[in-house]
């Protein structure tokens, strides 16, 4: 840590606070932020109102007037006073419920829907999907159970994975009558008027049968999808379609495996995305609170739950101005809160219909893409063009192999194997660039000593002159090594987002799609977790490996007061211990398969294809030839002339 070295962290720390400074956002943007947060603040209490909770019935007589009580025994006046309570509750709520009134009592029920895939449960109060569960799918708990009962013997029913349940969820339709009374369908209680195992039809009723809301769900015989259509039938008198809106609450459940006893490993991969009209898919931050309201139409909303989702499509849209939030939860139960108010403002008619879709089902991408409306990209690949390699590449040779009914961790390690062929040209261009480099350093470090307390832009001048000479550019083995770069993060993107991995067993990882671990600790280290994962142990191990090979192959002397690159390159194996080890575990397989095959690749190039000697001689013989200089050269010498011919004179005068 010399001076040059501190002069040039503290030069870096002030460009980054600059940075920061300057990408403050402004008075305008903070009001408008505050404004969200405001709105986001208030869901929680408003998910808590518009579940209607009856009223308990008092048996305290000093409510009831005492002129109605007068003549009557305590027993009589118990049974008064309840029966007082109870018409003055009804009177309230038929009050509030106006025409819909007849439909605001009843007995709570759920009904079941379901096919091969799914199974849903819908609640008369309210009249919606309260619970929705896959059948093909487990939660990770009950995964490891099965993993037990496995090797026990045993074969007990294991119950299927469930995204939400009646206790995290409400939705239901918010809209005035054009008495200007505001009604939420929550407190409606829905008659059935036509039940099948794959269809159900609910009515809440008016005071008028001829005006009434009816729901209807149907599912397919195989697939994900619910379709749903909520009709308002002679209610065009009564209702204003202006402000209709449909709103939806989801606490998400916790369906992967947890880190420190919370969620926080599912949340890293959950939010809500959405659909912009004729635009790309947006979504809101993951991992903490964030909350949007549309500025377009929007085609679908989703609440992601990491390798799950639940969607709502609408063919018409629905309006801007719809709002929408994601906050995680901090609990072992449920990973993250969900809120959607879509609009849907329109002019009803004798009889409206607003045919909607549910999608609750796998962030599968070939199930995904079928829809056509970009919903594919609730995988999240990466942008372009990370996405591109993703998608056009990866991703079809990954389920190529898969496809066969290997192992995940064989699949992984032929796809390390097909990357690393694909590159294998750029890392061949790049490790004879650094053997060319290698075979000057002597050179180098004689011109380095030579100028070690001269003029720095001499020595720049003569290194710059020996590499014209040679014919070597130290540039050359950045360019195929930047090349890879995008294929190297791409994958990044792939592994952890793929829900293939999800369950997968292989060696001593249980589930490749999380982390793994050999120890867990009776204590937390900050940034690294309570647990020790051995892939993200053998990935350090093969990363120092690797850095010791190719250290060797560096071209550049260590500089004067320059830091010790050998030393922050030995620092990666250090942070990628903190950063992979709440990682998925087959990411970590990835990249220990990588470093074996590139190790492999780097002793194959030396040993079979790169000759230090000829080397050598190639550049003894390019320095006998007249180099001619580029223009770009010439004004470089140019600048250099007269920067030096500025210091003399300012050396002269001095003098």
């Amino acid at each position: 840590m010399d001076r040059n070295t501190i002069i040039g962290i503290v030069l870096l720390v002030g460009i980054l606070i600059t940075f920061n400074v300057i990408t403050q956002p402004s008075e305008e943007e903070i009001a408008q932020q505050q404004k969200e947060q405001a709105i986001q603040d208030s869901i929680a209490q408003i998910e808590a109102k518009v579940v209607e909770v009856p009223e308990e019935k008092k048996s305290i007589t000093s409510v009831v007037p005492d002129s109605l009580l007068q003549g009557k025994d305590s027993v009589e006046k118990e049974a008064f006073a309840l029966a007082y309570v109870d018409s003055l509750n009804k009177q309230r709520r038929n009050t509030a419920l106006d025409i819909f009134a007849v439909s605001g009592e009843g007995e709570n029920k759920e009904y079941t829907l379901e096919n091969k895939k799914i199974k849903i449960h819908i609640s008369n109060r309210g009249g919606f999907i309260s619970s929705a569960k896959l059948k093909e799918y487990q939660s990770y708990d009950n995964y490891m159970i099965a993993r037990e009962q496995k090797k026990d013997g045993e074969i007990d029913i294991i119950e299927p994975l469930e995204l939400f349940d009646k206790d995290s969820s409400i939705q239901f339709l918010d809209f005035y009558l054009k008495n200007s009374k505001q009604i939420k369908t929550s407190r409606l209680y829905f008659t059935p008027v036509k039940q099948t195992k794959s269809e159900l039809v609910l009515r809440a009723n008016t005071i008028d049968p001829k005006k009434y809301i009816e729901y209807t769900y149907r599912l397919g015989e195989n697939g994900y999808d619910v379709n749903y259509n909520i009709a308002l039938v002679g209610l065009h008198d009564d209702v204003d379609g202006r402000d209709l809106q449909l709103k939806w609450y989801v606490s998400s459940k916790a369906t992967e495996k947890l880190t420190l006893g919370e969620s926080a490993n599912q949340s890293r991969m959950s939010s809500v995305f959405y659909k912009p009209k004729e635009l790309d898919r947006e979504y809101l931050t993951e991992l903490m609170p964030d909350a949007k309201t549309a500025e377009n139409n929007l085609e679908w909303v989703a609440f992601k739950h990491c390798y799950f989702s639940s969607v709502i499509l609408s063919d018409e849209g629905f309006d801007k101005g719809s709002f929408l939030a994601s906050v995680p939860l901090k609990t072992s139960n449920y990973s993250d809160y969900y809120a959607a108010q879509l609009n849907m403002s329109r002019t009803l008619n004798s009889t409206t219909n607003i045919p909607l879709k549910f999608y609750f089902g796998p962030n599968d991408y070939e199930t995904l893409a079928v829809y056509g409306n970009e919903m594919e990209d609730l995988i999240d690949l990466g942008i372009t063009p990370l996405r591109q390699i993703n998608k056009y590449l990866i991703m079809p040779v990954f389920n190529l192999f898969n496809g066969f009914g290997w192992s995940l961790g064989l699949v992984i390690f032929i796809v390390t194997i097909m990357v690393r062929i694909l590159i294998l040209p750029l890392t061949y261009k790049s490790y004879k660039s650094s053997a060319k480099m290698k075979v000057l350093r002597p050179e180098i470090q004689e011109i380095n000593e030579k100028f070690k307390d001269k003029d720095p832009m001499k020595k720049q001048q003569e290194t710059m002159a020996l590499y014209r000479k040679t014919g070597v550019s130290p540039m050359a083995g950045c360019l195929p090594a930047l090349i890879q770069m995008p294929l190297v993060i791409a994958v990044f993107r792939f592994f952890p987002s793929t829900i293939d991995l999800r369950q997968k067993s292989f060696l001593w990882a249980e589930d490749l799609s999380t982390y793994e671990s050999v120890y867990n600790l009776p204590f937390t280290i900050p940034a690294y977790g309570s647990h020790v994962s051995l892939f993200t142990l053998i990935l350090a191990i093969t990363m120092i490996f690797y850095t010791r090979v190719n250290s060797s192959q560096m071209a550049m002397p260590q500089q004067q007061g320059a830091p010790n690159m050998k030393i922050i390159m030995y620092m990666m194996p250090v942070m990628m211990l903190f950063f992979f080890n709440s990682y998925a575990s087959g990411l970590s397989f990835y990249y220990i398969c990588g470093n074996l095959m590139m190790l492999l690749m780097m002793f194959l190039i030396k040993k079979y294809m790169v000759d230090e000697k000829k080397i050598r001689a190639a550049i003894e013989e390019n320095k006998k030839k007249p180099k001619k200089k580029s223009k770009f050269q010439e004004r470089m010498d140019m600048l250099v002339k007269q920067q030096q011919a500025k210091q003399a004179d300012l050396k002269n005068k001095k003098k």
